[in-house]
């Protein structure tokens, strides 16, 4: 049914993603689907964020993260499975969004954070802005 499975990886937080990581697996190897992983990292886009690092410092970060995913991925996922594995900067919500888009993607699977309303008003929710965009199937799953 579904024929590209994404599962977008918060780094700050692995072990979040392992609920939504096995049912992806299972519907990756049910339907000889693909496996997408991706991350985003934040704030290197911001001009005042960018003010604080030099170009040299920010592509050193970026290859940190890409290598810590990459390893991340190595660990979490089956050898049988070959993932596509993507680092993007900017908005996380917007980037896996676009990312959907770009690559025909059917289905996201996601974990949703519990947060205060104060702290959803204040910060927003990635979950809730790729579900409200994304242009196929979600699944939030809430832990």
């Amino acid at each position: 049914m579904f024929k590209k499975v994404l599962v977008p990886v918060d780094l700050s937080e692995p072990d979040f993603i392992q609920q939504a990581l096995k049912l992806a697996l299972r519907e990756v190897r049910e339907n000889d689907a693909e496996l997408h992983l991706i991350t985003v990292v934040p704030g290197f886009g911001n001009s005042l964020v960018a003010s604080f690092f030099s170009e040299r410092e920010h592509q050193k970060a970026v290859t940190e993260v890409a290598r810590k995913f990459k390893a991340l991925a190595s660990e979490i996922v089956p050898e049988d499975i070959k993932p596509v594995l993507k680092v993007y900067e900017g908005s996380p919500a917007e980037m896996i969004v676009r990312y959907i888009r770009k690559q025909g993607v059917d289905l996201v699977l996601m974990s949703a954070h519990h947060r205060s309303k104060v702290d959803e008003f204040l910060l927003g929710s990635v979950s809730a802005r790729v579900a409200e965009r994304a242009g196929c199937s979600v699944l939030l799953l809430k832990s």
